[in-house]
């Protein structure tokens, strides 16, 4: 009897101290699909005019937050229609030949991390690891940029980069209906090219901030809304370009999606 008593104590002590995130689950657990457009700053390689932009954003995204507080996130986006509304000038102005930057990229990206309630079921941090593979993450195409040449515009398909960083996203659930986010990121990213036309390749860092809601308007459907900066700053000089190519610049964007999902 004694041994039972302490049992039943001791499950009733764990009970006590469990964390309930069923309320959270009710935003989290999503499956979702996305459109949204971004504008893009470039920086002009060796400070001629920095070339201006705008894309479309396609995403495809996957959340979970498991019973036992561990978050899971898995996306693949695409950038892709973009188009220059400012063509920028190549190599410090004594060579002014276009720059712009390439026309498409993609990546595919997962996040892990544990939550952590902080006001019962209305505020929760959330401390995660990231890591991923993007293409052609930042990137301008310098025409003849040291050598005085025009060259052609083009693209590269190349560009691979291996992505790790760490975050924290803080979520407020105001009600049943409504929950509000904020996002922060930092990654590193490995650039994958060899030396090409006298650069180097480029790592780099990426800062990326984000303000989003998510809206359970009925039943196993969610309306989100998300809203972004991100930027990217090379880790070293990236040499002496000698010809046409893509290379990788210091470059900021900001935009936002929509998203519709489902929920589960």
């Amino acid at each position: 009897m004694k041994k039972l008593l302490v049992s039943l104590l001791a499950l009733s002590g764990s009970s006590a101290f469990a964390t309930d995130y069923s309320q959270f689950q009710d935003f989290d657990n999503q499956i979702s699909v996305g459109y949204g457009m971004q504008s893009q700053d470039t920086t002009a390689y060796g400070g001629g005019n920095n070339n201006y932009s705008t894309s479309n954003i396609v995403q495809l995204e996957g959340e979970r937050l498991l019973n036992n507080g561990v978050w899971i996130n898995l996306d693949a986006q695409m950038v892709f229609g973009q188009g220059p509304t400012s063509a920028g000038n190549g190599y410090a102005g004594a060579f002014p030949q276009q720059q712009q930057p390439v026309q498409s990229n993609y990546g595919f990206n997962g996040k892990v991390g544990y939550a952590f309630p902080l006001v019962g079921q209305y505020l929760l941090l959330t401390p995660y690891g990231t890591a991923g593979l993007n293409n052609n993450a930042i990137a301008g195409q310098v025409n003849g940029a040291n050598v005085g040449e025009k060259g052609a515009l083009g693209t590269t398909a190349n560009q691979l980069y291996y992505t790790a960083g760490a975050g924290a996203r803080l979520e407020y659930r105001i009600n049943k209906t409504i929950e509000v986010y904020a996002d922060q990121s930092v990654t590193y990213n490995w650039d994958q090219t060899s030396y090409a036309n006298g650069v180097q390749p480029q790592n780099l860092y990426a800062f990326t901030s984000t303000l989003g809601a998510k809206f359970n308007l009925v039943k196993d459907f969610q309306l989100g809304v998300r809203g972004f900066y991100q930027n990217d700053q090379m880790d070293a000089s990236s040499g002496n370009p000698t010809g046409t190519g893509a290379y990788p610049q210091p470059q900021s964007s900001i935009g936002g999606l929509v998203t519709l999902g489902l929920t589960y």
